[in-house]
């Protein structure tokens, strides 16, 4: 085998054990498939309540992760506060997971107070089965009993509220 290709193949062999080590620490995880229970999320919200998706079981539930500094967050933010105020009683919850560094909590808590909604940072979060960091705004909906129906890349205006937490909150 020339050279360049053995140089190859040991580059491919490195990464592959990275990758692999990687997923046995934990550190990389699988996209959380449709149709099946929802993974855990436990932690604490900036007000100081406890966040646990487990025990959200008989409400429909919107985990949107996102940044501050996304322009496309910051569009359906407005969106995403006003169908939750009008649908709260109807049992829909919404949990924002900002992914932004650490030292940007204070902006990411100071923007959620502005629009009432309940969250928490990632990297602060006990447990998760939902990676770290998405493509954002990202969101995952989940049903009444716990699974995962929906995954919404890119900002969510009324109509996706309408076409699929709706008819969920009404089962």
């Amino acid at each position: 085998m020339p050279p360049a290709m053995l140089r190859a193949a040991s580059r491919c062999r490195t990464l592959l054990l990275a990758v692999a080590l990687a997923c046995a620490a934990g550190l990389v995880h699988a996209l959380p498939e449709l149709g099946q229970p929802a993974p855990e999320l436990r932690g604490t919200s900036f007000s100081g309540a406890r966040l646990d998706l487990a025990q959200m079981r008989g409400k429909v539930v919107l985990v949107n992760f996102y940044s501050s500094y996304c322009k496309f967050c910051a569009y359906e933010i407005g969106t995403l506060e006003a169908f939750y105020e009008e649908h709260r009683q109807d049992g829909f919850e919404v949990i924002a997971v900002g992914v932004d560094a650490p030292e940007d909590r204070e902006r990411v808590a100071r923007m959620l107070g502005i629009y009432n909604l309940p969250g928490t940072m990632a990297a602060t979060l006990e447990e998760s089965g939902f990676a770290r960091r998405y493509a954002t705004p990202t969101a995952f909906v989940i049903d009444r009993e716990g699974i995962l129906r929906h995954r919404i890349v890119g900002a969510k205006g009324p109509k996706h509220y309408q076409e699929l937490v709706l008819p969920l909150l009404r089962r």
